[in-house]
Formats: structure tokens, sequence, C-alpha cells
């Protein structure tokens, strides 16, 4: 009995062991990328260069940017090959949002290509080198698969709440230091930054639209000095980012009401201001 015993114990093993090295296997499978056997190299001629190495099939590619001062350096991408407006781009995900990271123009002679950093407007124009080394591609999938073994990419793709947090309070610091300058008068804006869910906070400019109250006291103060004897008594400004707009006094606070898509915002502050 025991020796039966052992040999179901043992058959028990072997296939757990198959079952263990057949998922490794998928797995392997499943993050296998056909690259092309050419990269394609481009550099911008003042210390930018990019490396993209295509799949076969063309729909994805390995990217790579060196020369930037930017986290995103030196890091590979798995980029899709999507429509970019009129010519495509190789997009990847970065702070929770898609974005292109090279764009290509399939114009006369093709191709032109463009980087666009995270955090810039303008993009670098990016020249093709003549000469490409295949050895490029294995050593960037090899450099792909390591940052990815160590989670960088899955890092950068997630979006940055204290980022994002970190310059929206920026603006209502500026605008509350601009009404100590402008209007000698200390106000402060508050918000409640718990009530802002990443949504709202990666789609709007809260902290601009929280600012407005503020901003219109500076504005008036700038034209009219003896306007800041009408808001003396205010020190603080409650922000509420909701779907109406709506301003309210209540003793020394105001309370303001901001929604993203109501129009004539400035007005609207400016006219319930005068009347105080």
């Amino acid at each position: 009995m025991d020796k039966i015993k052992n040999l179901k114990n043992l058959k028990g093993l072997i296939v757990k062991k198959i079952l263990f090295i057949a998922c490794v296997l998928l797995s392997s499978n499943s993050f296998a990328l056909e690259l092309a056997k050419y990269p394609i190299e481009l550099s911008s001629g003042d210390g930018v260069n990019v490396v993209i190495a295509p799949t076969t099939d063309k729909k994805q590619a390995l990217v790579k940017v060196i020369g930037i001062n930017h986290e995103i350096d030196d890091i590979a991408f798995l980029t899709d090959f999507k429509p970019h407006g009129s010519s495509n781009a190789y997009k990847y995900t970065y702070d929770g949002t898609e974005r292109s990271l090279i764009s290509v123009d399939d114009g006369y002679g093709c191709c032109s290509y463009t980087l666009y950093i995270p955090g810039t407007r303008d993009g670098i124009y990016l020249a093709t080198k003549e000469k490409s080394n295949p050895v490029i591609v294995a050593d960037l999938k090899a450099q792909y698969e390591q940052q990815q073994s160590q989670g960088i990419q899955a890092k950068l793709a997630t979006f940055n709440r204290e980022k994002h947090l970190t310059y929206q309070q920026k603006n209502i610091i500026d605008a509350n230091n601009e009404i100590d300058k402008q209007c000698g008068l200390k106000v402060e804006t508050k918000v409640d930054w718990k009530t802002i869910d990443d949504k709202t906070l990666q789609t709007y400019a809260v902290g601009s639209f929280c600012a407005q109250v503020a901003n219109e006291m500076v504005s008036m103060c700038e034209n009219d000095q003896s306007f800041k004897n009408k808001i003396a008594h205010i020190n603080t400004i409650e922000c509420q980012f909701t779907d109406e707009l709506k301003l309210r006094q209540n003793n020394e606070t105001l309370t303001f009401k901001t929604a993203p898509k109501a129009p004539n915002q400035p007005q609207f502050i400016k006219a319930y201001l005068l009347n105080l």
C-alpha cells in the first residue's frame, strides 16, 4: 500500500512539474516578439538618438530614446504603430495616458520622424542613419525584457497622481500669492483633493479652474486699488469641482463651485465680486 501511495505522490509531482513548465513556456511565448532583422536608427544631430525595432508584421515596435533629460531616457518601450492624425505614430502608455512617442510622416521619399517627449510641446525632428546594425535588435530586446521584469515600463505607464497634484496645487498657491501682492490681502484657496478622482485630474486643469476666483480678485485689484476694500473681509475660497457653476459668500468664506463645461466663468466671477 505504501508503495502504491508513493507512486501516486510521484505521479502527482511529475504532473505538477509538467504543468509548471507548460505555464512557463506559454508565458514566454505570449511575450515573444518577432522582430525584423534590421532596426531603424534615427538621430537629431545634437545628441538625441532613437532606435526602432519593428515587428515583422509592422504592427508594433520596440523603441528606445537616448540623450534626453527625462525619465524615459534609455528605456525600451513596446509601442503600437497606429494612425496619428494624417500620419502614423509609435504609441505607448505613459503616466496613465496613451501618447505618441515617434510620429512617422509618409511624405515624399518616406519617411520623416518626429520625437515627442512627455511634458514638452515641440517635437524633435529626427534623421535616418544610412546604416543600421542588426546586432542592435537583439540587444534592444534583451534590455526590454530585463526592464520589463523589473517593472520599469509598468511604473512609467501608471498615472502619477502625486506629480499632477503638485502641479495643480502650484497653480493655486501662485494665485494666492498674487492676491497678497496685488491686493495686500491674505486669501487662501482650498480644495479637498481627496474628492478629485484620477480621471478628473487627468482630464481637467483642476488647479486652474479653482484658481479663477483668486485670479479675478488680482485682476480687479490691478485695475482699481479700492476694490481691495470690498474683499478685505474674505480670507478663504473653498473650491468644489462639480457639474454646476455657483459662487456664494458665507461670512469670511467664498464657496466656489466650478464646472469644466460651464461658459464665461471669469465674467460670472467678476460680476459676483462687484456685488459683494
